[in-house]
């Protein structure tokens, strides 16, 4: 398979706008709470103490599990001027937020804070002064955080994924959320696979509801095979999508949710101009039958 050519140019662009650019030389996670200032970790989901995720014992205090409000948005590094007031409405009643091409500055920053999110970035590569990257910020304080990171082979600038759990209120097993920012630039598709497949691998051996979401990059037949199989492998069910404003590139949509024990209660896919992305938003509940123990 070869790369189309506008795609490569793109690529090839990106190269010289970041080859001064410092990429960590290890994985890196950037977290922070409403109330507390940011740390950095080194959490990497190939370790086993950060892959193995136990149970957790039933408790109320989590998310709601019959509304967890989910978004999905590459924001493009919020470089149109009106990102501001769509991300400010957008994240607005929602309980986890996956976004990709996040980028950390002070503006940003003060839009979590202000909306008491919880937030942890997989730091890719700076982009001028700032880190991005792929970043999930949630309601609730996450149980557990790791991440992964790949190598683009033509431009050597690292795609990042994210994967946390969340404790869900009277349910013994926690959600898995998995956020990615798919390989872009290959001249095949083996490199794809390879970041796919580390993150199946993780999620394989998770007993609780997952969440798999982000922007894929499936922009051909074969990438789209690639990530077929890999969610037919993780018994995955994708966003019954009832309009065409999810983004396209070369006639393939590359941004999806994906989920595995729950049930999808409304879902929508806003247009915007604010991004070259159009962001989704899902409302989940947990199917009755995952409960562990029901509330009073």
């Amino acid at each position: 398979m070869h790369i189309p050519i506008p795609t490569l140019f793109t690529g090839l662009l990106l190269a010289l706008l970041t080859g001064c650019s410092a990429v960590p030389v290890q994985l890196q996670l950037v977290s922070a709470s409403p109330h507390e200032s940011k740390q950095s970790t080194a959490a990497s989901c190939l370790l086993p103490r950060a892959a193995s995720i136990q149970p957790v014992v039933a408790e109320r205090h989590g998310l709601n599990p019959q509304r967890i409000a989910v978004l999905n948005w590459n924001i493009y590094k919020g470089q149109r001027d009106n990102w501001q007031q769509d991300f400010r409405q957008l994240i607005q009643q929602q309980d986890i937020i996956l976004l990709q091409e996040a980028l950390l500055h002070e503006t940003f920053e003060t839009q979590l804070r202000e909306q008491n999110l919880h937030w942890t970035l997989n730091h890719s590569f700076h982009y001028g002064d700032n880190k991005t990257g792929v970043l999930t910020a949630a309601r609730n304080n996450p149980l557990t955080s790791c991440g992964l990171r790949a190598t683009e082979p033509l431009i050597r600038t690292p795609k990042t994924a994210l994967l946390q759990t969340y404790r869900i209120s009277g349910h013994a097993e926690p959600l898995m959320v998995a956020n990615i920012h798919g390989i872009n630039f290959t001249l095949g598709t083996a490199s794809y696979e390879q970041q796919l497949t580390a993150i199946v691998n993780i999620l394989n051996k998770h007993q609780g509801p997952i969440i798999f979401a982000g922007d894929f990059n499936n922009w051909s037949d074969d990438r789209s095979a690639v990530l077929e199989r890999m969610v037919k492998t993780l018994q995955l069910d994708a966003v019954p999508y009832s309009n065409h404003n999810r983004t396209r590139v070369f006639g393939h949509t590359i941004d999806h949710i994906y989920y595995r024990g729950l049930e999808v209660v409304e879902h929508k896919t806003i247009e915007v101009s604010s991004s070259d992305h159009n962001p989704i938003m899902v409302q989940f509940r947990i199917n009755q039958s995952q409960l562990s123990w029901n509330q009073p």
